[in-house]
């Protein structure tokens, strides 16, 4: 008996971390050919950043309902449909891109944010899911396989523009084998996962096992309470700084120095590799330094990184600003992931309003950018991020009385 329960765990971490890398491998195509989607479409900074945040709209949709689609379904229905509907959204954007029509990208945008937010979501909640039962810190390794997956994909889209291989064949390709391996760990994943394990264990140890309300209530429930609304500013700024990398960094390359795209594509494949070295020694890092401190540090290496990509006058210079940024962000967000999923009762509701409350902001921030850059250029429009990393530090002591 505890020999099967044993190989049923080991296949259900092999499962998640799949869940992991091939969200970085699907996501992270589309970054790394952003700057050929610029040209053929002839956008402006500010009309690519209007693009992103029109075709995010699903992603805010989606995140509002998807606790309660986790809750119904279930983890691996739940997952297979985000990976459809981000798969669909990806096809319907490259045959736009073939037929040149911005309101086409648009539209797939839309569905490919949809099914990422839920896809966030699902893993997020079956990844806090294992960590309980794994009983020590793993949510770093998991965060690395999603920077491993978006290391290759951003390194492979650097190889498949040099080789001139048009975009919307190599991202209706992505999306398709993408999809194909998420079914394959699907496959792997038992039958009934952790992650559909609502279990009796509250923050405190209390017994939850009497909480009978419905996932809606519990959802609106998970808004009211004051870490999980904390966590969520916090992850705002992290998210919104790791974001910039995928959309603006390459960008930002080719606008300051008149690099080539495959050179430019270096920015976040060098930022995606020191994530997962980071985050591959962030269990280490965090059992001896502990949640608070290590929050306090990704935040303000992470500004610093921020600095140094934004001012440094030579491209080299840049490329090592976006290691410290990525060595600064890589173990915030498994931070807050762990700290909002250790009551299992509402895991998926508080993984809900963390995710919500960013794409709720992503309102504002790719279209700032954009704006702000029209005007001073892509690396300096990045700047104001760094301000509120720093300025989100204020809620790390008060999440770790409360956490």
């Amino acid at each position: 008996m505890a020999v099967n329960t044993g190989r049923r765990n080991v296949r259900e971490r092999l499962a998640t971390f799949g869940f992991f890398i091939f969200m970085g491998t699907g996501t992270s195509a589309w970054f790394s050919r952003l700057p050929s989607v610029k040209e053929i479409l002839g956008l402006q900074p500010s009309s690519l950043a209007l693009m992103t945040i029109l075709g995010g709209c699903g992603a805010l949709v989606g995140m509002v309902v998807s606790g309660v689609l986790t809750n119904r379904l279930g983890v691996r229905r739940a997952m297979l449909l985000s990976a459809s509907t981000w798969c669909l959204g990806m096809l319907v954007a490259s045959f736009a891109i073939w037929r040149l029509s911005l309101p086409g990208v648009v539209l797939g945008l839309l569905f490919n944010s949809a099914g990422i937010s839920l896809w966030g979501t699902v893993n997020t909640v079956e990844a806090g899911a294992v960590e309980r039962n794994a009983e020590h810190s793993v949510m770093a390794r998991f965060h690395a396989s999603y920077s491993l997956g978006m290391f290759l994909a951003l390194g492979l889209g650097s190889l498949i523009s040099h080789l001139g291989i048009p975009v919307e064949v190599h991202l209706a390709a992505n999306a398709l084998v993408t999809l194909g391996l998420m079914a394959c760990c699907l496959l792997v994943c038992p039958a009934n996962p952790q992650g559909d394990d609502t279990g009796p264990v509250g923050d405190s140890g209390a017994d939850c096992a009497g909480d009978d309300r419905s996932p809606m209530r519990k959802q609106m429930a998970a808004w009211g309470d004051s870490l999980v609304l904390m966590l969520a500013l916090i992850n705002v700024a992290l998210e919104a700084s790791e974001g910039a990398v995928n959309d603006w960094s390459s960008i930002g390359l080719v606008d300051s120095f008149s690099a080539p795209e495959s050179m430019a594509n270096l920015a976040p494949t060098v930022f995606a590799a020191a994530m997962i070295i980071s985050r591959m020694l962030g269990p280490w890092v965090i059992e001896r330094l502990g949640n608070t401190v290590s929050l306090y540090l990704t935040l303000l290496v992470s500004a610093l990184g921020i600095l140094v990509y934004s001012l440094s006058p030579f491209l080299v210079v840049s490329l090592v600003g976006t290691c410290i940024w990525g060595i600064g962000a890589a173990l915030g967000v498994p931070i807050v992931t762990t700290l909002a999923t250790r009551d299992p009762s509402m895991a998926a509701q508080r993984a809900s309003v963390i995710s919500t409350a960013y794409y709720g902001v992503s309102w504002i921030i790719p279209p700032a950018i954009g704006f702000l850059a029209d005007h001073t250029g892509v690396r300096p429009a990045l700047l104001p991020l760094a301000l509120v990393l720093v300025l989100v530090t204020l809620l790390v002591r008060p999440v770790s009385r409360k956490g």
